[in-house]
Order: C-alpha cells, then structure tokens, then sequence
C-alpha cells in the first residue's frame, strides 16, 4: 500500500483548526505567502522568520515547504527585485518550488498557542489568557503562578535560564516577591494595562520602549509591578519546536525540522 501523501492545503486546514486565521490582528498577513497550496509535501523547515540561511537549509534538507512564524509580508510589495532582500527571497522561493506558509498573530492568540507555551516554559500553573476574547475561544497573552513565590531576583535568573538570554530590561525592586506572572510572546507593551488590571507581580515581554516603564508606576513613583523585556526572538524562539511537535503528532509521515541557527540579527554585547 503506498504511502498516503499530503499536500500544503492539508497542513495549513489543519494548522487554521488551531489557530483561525480569524484571531489574527487586523495588521498581519497570515497564511499561505508564496507558492501552492496543491504542493505535495513531504519535508517542512520551521523558523521564527525567513533567512536566506532558513531557505538553504530547507534545500539542503530537501524541504517544499517553509512555515514561520513571522510572515514575509506584512504588507503588499510595489515590486518584487534580486537586489532587495525580500524580493531576493520570494525570487529564491520560486526558483526552487519551496511553498512559504505563515502562522503569526492567530497562533498567538490560540489555546496553547505562543505565550501559553512560554509560561509553560517558565514554569508557570494554571495558565489562562491574559487577554481573553468575549467568548473565551482565543485570547492574547497568559497569565499563571509559579508554584512558590520567589524573589523577583530569583525570577530573572529563571528567565535567563529557560529562555538562554544573558541580558534582561527590567523595572522592579529586586527584593519583590512573585507568584502571579503575566506574559506575552514577542511584542506585548499593549498588554501592560492587563497585566496590572490582573494583579500580576511581573509582566514578561519584549519590543519595549523607554516610555512603557513609566505605566506601571503608581503615585509615589513605586512599581505597581515588575517589568521584564526578555527580547523578541528570545520569547518566541520556542514557536518553532512547538509548532514541530504539533504538526509531527498529526502528519507522522511528512518530516518536521526545526532550523539549526538563529533567525534574528540581533546580537547582544555585555560590558
């Protein structure tokens, strides 16, 4: 009997099952980015975002298909060149019959989806939403409780520890005790009031800027709550092995790999 094949249309059905296109934000550009949706796949490269280190390695590897996180277009291009980076890619793609499939905000938004899965990692119990919808079916950010407090000391080394960055922005005394903690994957300042809204003792996110600090202080210029930017890539890096573990558990026979470098630009320089 051979083997029952599959093709780019089946796995993103499936992946929409999960996380509705319908839960992402009004910005974002979700779902299928370059090629067919009738592909037949048999090998996937998972990335945070699409390199042209990402699109060599699904050629070494043999992939058709590349799924990120991050879509490669937020927004419509005006031309589509070699000697621009995006057009570079979408060329390259093209060039060697490599579908491009992207699952963003929605997979954010989703029942075990991008920030419930971070505070899986960092130890957190009954994770929730922080943000949930009206009806509760999806929600932005989560929110839980470490089993003890701890020292919000003790907490950023957790967070350096679980999530393998060397350098955290925090706001806080480092003498605050932390049970309750809120987190958001990627860029979450726009949850900050919710946090507080929902007596978090820290809030963990990234992409924030100086300004946001200042919303959690309270009249005597005291924190109301500690504040935690761990970095983009640092907080939703685990998105490429839990979308793997996912899509493994329901297509057995298409092989799942996650990239083996790091996608993001950004390096860290500690004096």
């Amino acid at each position: 009997m051979s083997e029952k094949t599959f093709c780019a249309h089946d796995l993103a059905q499936a992946l929409e099952s999960w996380a509705d296109p319908s839960f992402a934000e009004s910005y974002d550009n979700v779902g299928l980015q370059v090629g067919s949706a009738t592909q037949i796949i048999r090998r996937v490269l998972i990335a945070l975002d699409l390199t042209p280190g990402v699109v060599e390695e699904a050629i070494q590897k043999e992939c058709s298909m590349i799924l990120t996180h991050h879509p490669l277009l937020f927004h419509s291009p005006s031309r589509i060149l070699e000697g621009d980076f995006i057009g570079h890619l979408i060329l390259r793609l093209a060039k060697e019959n490599i579908t491009l499939y992207s699952i963003h905000t929605n997979l954010d938004a989703a029942h075990g989806g991008v920030s419930i899965a971070l505070a899986e990692i960092l130890g957190l119990h009954h994770r929730t939403f922080l943000n949930p919808s009206d009806d509760g079916t999806f929600g932005m950010g989560a929110i839980g409780h470490l089993p003890e407090p701890e020292p919000l000391r003790s907490f950023l080394d957790r967070v350096h520890a679980r999530l393998k960055t060397p350098a955290l922005r925090y706001a806080g005394s480092d003498k605050a005790q932390i049970k309750t903690v809120a987190v958001c994957g990627g860029s979450g300042g726009s949850l900050i009031q919710s946090a507080l809204d929902a007596n978090a003792d820290v809030y963990v996110t990234a992409d924030l800027g100086y300004h946001r600090f200042f919303e959690i202080l309270g009249p005597d210029g005291n924190c109301q709550m500690a504040l935690v930017d761990a970095g983009h890539y640092e907080t939703e890096k685990h998105t490429e092995q839990l979308l793997c573990t996912w899509l493994t558990e329901r297509f057995p026979t298409i092989k799942f790999y996650c990239t083996s470098a790091p996608t993001t630009p950004i390096k860290i320089s500690i004096r």
